[in-house]
């Protein structure tokens, strides 16, 4: 099936009604961002990643299709660079409300909610814990961490021998992955590195305190330079791989 088979955006009502009646009743929403990602990346890298990631989940799920990728989000620690954009939490929540409440009336049953952004995780914590009493019919997966992602990222560096924390925002990952489904939005003449460091709870404190420029100047926190499209493709898989591990430990009836 191809992939675009997966994506609601793209079909019609009556396809959809087919598929959700046929089985299909998992829904898959990604959280990401339009922000600055250094020199070399667009803006667009945190969705279109989401998008790739939610995508390969729904095809290895094989019951799940996926909704619009929710964009902005928040982003206030990128702000200071211009194109950042922010959305205040209650906006951000209540989109994340309004998805579900909308796919619940059309017979959705399971929600995978994800992020493609590191900002957006505490406070879909949050919402979740919130769905789960405004839906008590439904069933719901919060799928990855932060921490777990960051573990991820950890195991690309040790995959590829790179310098720990090379691949933190803008860096070795994104821009593998970015070179792997959107080389055209990948400018590598211009990658630069940033800060690069263990990212701990005490660095991330850092970065959402005081934003990203109390860390890097550029943008990047991490090494893009070393970057290679084939070492994206990886990651998509890894990544998806665990995100499905997840909602199958999460979700009944998959």
């Amino acid at each position: 099936m191809p992939l675009n088979d997966f994506l609601l955006e793209r079909m019609n009502w009556p396809a959809i009604k087919e598929k959700i009646g046929a089985g299909m009743d998992t829904v898959i929403i990604c959280t990401a961002s339009v922000e600055q990602h250094g020199y070399h990346l667009s803006e667009l890298t945190d969705t279109l990643i989401g998008e790739a990631t939610g995508l390969l989940v729904a095809e290895k799920l094989g019951n799940a299709l996926m909704a619009p990728v929710i964009r902005p989000g928040l982003s206030e620690h990128h702000i200071p660079m211009a194109g950042s954009l922010t959305l205040r939490p209650e906006v951000y929540r209540g989109l994340l409300e309004d998805y579900v409440t909308s796919y619940q009336k059309h017979g959705f049953k399971k929600v995978v909610i994800f992020s493609s952004h590191g900002g957006n995780f505490n406070e879909n914590e949050k919402v979740v814990k919130n769905l789960k009493e405004m839906h008590p019919d439904m069933q719901f997966s919060s799928a990855l961490t932060l921490m777990e992602l960051m573990g991820l990222m950890a195991q690309f560096e040790r995959q590829y021998n790179l310098a720990e924390g090379s691949c933190g925002h803008g860096g070795a990952m994104e821009t593998s992955v970015m070179l792997h489904i959107a080389p055209d939005q990948v400018d590598m003449e211009k990658a630069t590195p940033g800060f690069i460091g263990k990212m701990n709870e005490e660095v991330l404190e850092k970065l959402f305190e005081h934003g990203i420029v109390g860390l890097s100047e550029v943008g990047i926190i991490g090494d893009p330079r070393q970057a290679k499209a084939e070492w994206g493709e990886w990651f998509l898989e890894l990544m998806s791989d665990e995100i499905v591990k997840a909602v199958q430990r999460d979700l009944k009836g998959l």
